[in-house]
C-alpha cells in the first residue's frame, strides 16, 4: 500500500506563502507544483537524498522531483530504500524490539516513527537519535527544544554544522550537493532526461562563464513553458531542437528566443513535438554577472485530468509568480451548458477556456474560446453553451501569489453556440430584411453585403448580388411557391394581398 509522506503542516510553516492554504489547497499546490520546485514537505523525507542513494531510478528514467515522490510513496519506503538521514527503518525496527514484536512492516514502522517514535526519543537510524543530539548539544537544550524541534534542528542546520548526533556515530553525511554548473557548449549540456512537471534551476551566468546549456527530451507532445527571473543583470534564453540529435546545435535548429532588455524576466511558450532540445541562458554583450532562476514547465503532465464533466466540480489551488498557470482538462460528451467562477483571490488571477479542436491533447494556436480577465481581487466568471468535446481551462497569476476556488459545472441537453463565426457564402442567407413579398427591397446577410432588390418584372435571382447567385435565389424560390415557375405572375398576384392559397403557398 502507498503510504502518506507529506506533512501539510510542516509544508505550510516552512514556506510563508502558502500559510493561507487548507490541507486540500496545501496538498494539491504540494503535488502539482511544489514537488519541482523543490519546496521542503517533511523533515523526514530527502529527495535529493533519495536520488542520490538510488541510482537505478535515474536509470529508469525516474528523474524528477514529483516522480521520485511518487515511487517513494507506492514501493521505497516498503522496499526499505534510504531516503532519509533521521530515519531508517531495518535500524528502527533492530533497535526497537517491542516495535519487532510486533510485525510492523517498513511503512508502519515510518508512520510509528513520525506519530510516536520521535516523542519517545526513540533511535531511528545509525547516525541519529533524538535523544542522545539534545544530551551532546547544550545550547539546544538551553533553548528549550523538544524532540522534534531537536530534529529539525539536525536536519536543516546539524549536519551542515558537523554535529555528532548518535553515540559513538559518525556525522551523517552532507546532503548532495546542488546540480553541477551548466556547460558552456552544447557538449557539456546539464542532461535534465525526459521533462516532467517542472525543472528549476538557480545558477549564474556573467563575465567569466556566459552561456549555460541545458538539454532535455521529450517523448510525448507537450505544451513547454520556459521562465527566466530572479536576475540582476539583462540575460536571455534561447529555445534549440536537436533534429538531427547529434547532440550540436546545428544552423536552422533554432525554434525561440525571449531577449528583453535590463532585468525583465523572459518568457517563451511553444508545443514541441517528440524529440531533444537544447536551452540556453545567456548573459547580455557586457558580460555582467547575474544569479538566475529557470524553469521548465511541461505543462502537459501537470494538467488535472477533470474526465467527463456532467454536474459541478471544485478545485482549489495556488498560481503566482513562482507557479504562474494552472491546467485543467474535461470532456463533454453531449452539447452543454457550460459555467464557471474563480474567486477566493487575493492577488489578481485570471482564466481561460480552450477547444482542443484536433484532439491532440495540446493547447494549440486558434483553439481559444473566452476568458475572464478582470483586474484586482474581482471574481472572474465564464458561462456559454459548448458541443461535445475536449476542453482545457487556464488559471494564471503572474502579479503575486493567490490562492484561487475552481468550480465548474455542465448541463448536458442544450443547443451550442458555435466558437467559430460563420462567413455566407452562395449557399445560405442570415436573414430577411423585409418581406420581399409584401414590399420587395432587398436581403441582408451576415457580411452585410448587398443583395440587390427583386423588381416588378420578376426576374428573380439575376438582379440578386453580393452572396445569391441566379441558381440559389431560383432555387429558393421555387422552394417558396408549390404552384410552379412563373415567378412574375405569382409575385405580381401577390398571393399574401389576395388570400387565394389555391397556389400552395409555403413560406421559408
Amino acid at each position: 500500500m502507498a503510504v502518506n509522506l507529506a506533512d501539510l503542516n510542516f509544508y505550510r510553516a516552512v514556506n510563508p506563502d502558502l500559510a493561507g492554504l487548507n490541507d486540500p489547497q496545501a496538498f494539491s499546490h504540494l503535488i502539482n507544483a511544489g514537488l519541482n520546485e523543490g519546496r521542503v514537505f517533511s523533515p523526514y523525507i530527502d529527495l535529493n537524498l533519495y536520488r542520490a542513494v538510488n541510482t537505478d531510478l535515474a536509470a529508469a528514467g525516474l528523474t524528477s522531483n514529483r516522480q521520485l515522490y511518487d515511487h517513494l510513496q507506492n514501493a521505497g519506503v516498503a522496499e526499505g530504500r534510504s531516503f532519509s538521514p533521521v530515519f531508517n527503518a531495518n535500524f528502527y525496527r533492530a533497535a526497537n524490539a517491542d516495535l519487532a514484536a510486533a510485525g510492523l512492516n517498513n511503512e508502519q514502522l515510518l508512520d510509528h516513527f513520525r506519530a510516536a517514535g520521535i516523542n519517545e526519543g526513540r533511535a531511528s537510524a545509525p547516525n541519529f537519535s533524538v535523544s542522545f543530539y539534545i544530551a551532546a548539544n547544550p545550547d539546544l537544550q538551553a533553548a528549550g527544544f523538544n524532540f522534534q524541534q531537536a530534529l529539525q534542528h539536525y536536519v536543516f542546520a546539524g549536519i551542515r554544522e558537523g554535529r555528532t548526533a548518535a553515540p559513538g556515530g559518525p556525522v551523517a553525511p552532507p546532503p548532495p550537493p546542488p546540480p553541477a554548473d551548466p556547460g558552456n557548449t552544447p557538449g557539456s549540456a546539464l542532461n535534465v532526461g525526459t521533462l516532467i512537471g517542472t525543472r528549476a534551476f538557480d545558477q549564474f551566468v556573467g563575465f567569466d562563464d556566459r552561456e549555460d546549456y541545458y538539454r532535455f527530451d521529450v517523448n510525448s507532445p507537450i505544451n513547454l513553458k520556459v521562465y527566466l527571473d530572479g536576475v540582476t543583470a539583462n540575460a536571455d534564453v534561447f529555445l534549440y531542437e536537436d533534429i538531427n540529435r547529434n547532440g550540436v546545435i546545428d544552423s536552422g535548429e533554432s525554434i525561440d528566443s525571449s531577449q528583453f532588455s535590463g532585468t525583465s524576466s523572459e518568457t517563451i511558450s511553444r508545443n514541441l513535438a517528440v524529440g531533444n532540445y537544447f536551452v540556453l541562458v545567456k548573459a547580455d554583450s557586457q558580460g555582467r554577472n547575474t544569479n538566475y532562476t529557470l524553469r521548465l514547465v511541461n505543462e502537459t503532465s501537470e494538467t488535472v485530468d477533470v474526465g467527463v464533466l456532467n454536474g459541478t466540480r471544485s478545485f482549489s489551488d495556488l498560481v503566482g509568480r513562482t507557479d504562474p498557470r494552472d491546467h485543467y482538462r474535461f470532456n463533454l460528451t453531449s452539447p452543454s451548458s457550460f459555467n464557471l467562477t474563480l474567486d477566493g483571490l487575493t492577488a489578481n488571477a485570471d482564466v481561460l477556456l480552450y477547444e482542443d479542436i484536433n484532439n491532440n491533447g495540446l493547447i494549440d494556436s486558434g483553439e481559444s474560446i473566452d476568458s475572464s480577465q478582470f483586474s484586482g481581487t474581482s471574481s472572474e466568471s465564464i458561462s456559454r453553451n459548448l458541443s461535445s468535446g475536449n476542453y482545457f481551462i487556464v488559471v494564471t497569476g503572474d502579479q503575486g501569489n493567490t490562492s484561487y476556488n475552481l468550480k465548474i459545472s455542465a448541463t448536458p441537453g442544450v443547443r451550442p453556440q458555435s466558437t467559430n463565426p460563420i462567413n455566407l457564402n452562395d449557399s445560405a442567407i442570415s436573414e430577411f430584411t423585409v418581406d420581399p413579398l409584401i414590399n420587395p427591397r432587398s436581403f441582408n446577410t451576415a457580411n452585410e453585403s448587398a443583395i440587390q432588390t427583386f423588381t416588378a418584372n420578376g426576374n428573380a435571382g439575376s438582379d440578386l448580388t453580393g452572396g445569391l447567385g441566379n441558381t440559389t435565389a431560383n432555387l429558393l424560390l421555387n422552394e417558396s411557391f408549390t404552384g410552379g415557375n412563373d415567378f412574375a405572375n405569382l409575385l405580381a398576384a401577390n398571393p399574401v394581398e389576395t388570400p387565394d392559397f389555391s397556389q400552395g403557398l409555403a413560406l421559408v
